[in-house]
């Protein structure tokens, strides 16, 4: 399985999810921007200005500039474009999508970082007006995105650590669940594909 996480955007939580993703399906992880995941998640990522397609593979994408991109991307069997509650972000959210539905239609996604109801309806409205067809999850705003890179740990293993965390990250981790069964699944139906 081929999953890329992208947007033309910064800030809005691609390498979090790419990793958290990546470490909770153990896949590897690729991205063409520098960050830190090659010390938070060794033998298992790499950062490549020329990311090579590999399956089983997570990448990160800040962009569609470097070589081989758009490749892995036709090539994804899913693709997750997270965006924030920010005007830009969503923006330039629907400027990548429009980009990249001609390229791959398996795509999902994800609010990152919203701050409460009224928040949430605004910009599910904005982006359902003009994205159709898309499957959508949507995370409130939590500490979970900066503390899994400050801890080398995936969405999981942090709900996971203790009692108080799993009160404190409840919210955004079912909704995380939901992301992780829906990729699985994905994963499941091509590998049945693959043996019929």
């Amino acid at each position: 399985m081929v999953i890329s996480v992208i947007n033309k955007k910064g800030g809005v939580g691609k390498t979090p999810f790419a990793f958290s993703i990546a470490k909770d399906l153990d896949m590897f992880l690729q991205s063409n921007d520098n960050s830190i995941i090659e010390s938070i998640y060794p033998n298992k990522a790499k950062i490549s200005k020329e990311p090579s397609l590999l399956e089983n593979c997570v990448y990160d994408f800040g962009g569609f500039v470097d070589k081989g991109i758009l490749d892995i991307v036709r090539q994804s069997d899913m693709l997750i474009i997270p965006c924030n509650e920010l005007y830009n972000s969503i923006l330039r959210t629907i400027e990548t999508i429009n980009e990249i539905q001609t390229l791959n239609k398996n795509i999902i996604v994800l609010v990152s970082d919203y701050k409460d109801e009224k928040d949430k309806n605004i910009i599910e409205e904005m982006l359902k007006s003009n994205l159709s067809d898309l499957e959508f999850f949507f995370f409130k705003h939590s500490k979970i995105i900066d503390n899994a890179m400050i801890a080398g740990l995936s969405f999981t293993e942090l709900y996971n650590e203790n009692v108080l965390s799993k009160l404190n990250y409840k919210n955004f981790f079912e909704e995380y669940n939901k992301l992780l069964h829906t990729l699985t699944k994905t994963k499941e139906n091509k590998n049945v594909k693959k043996w019929a």
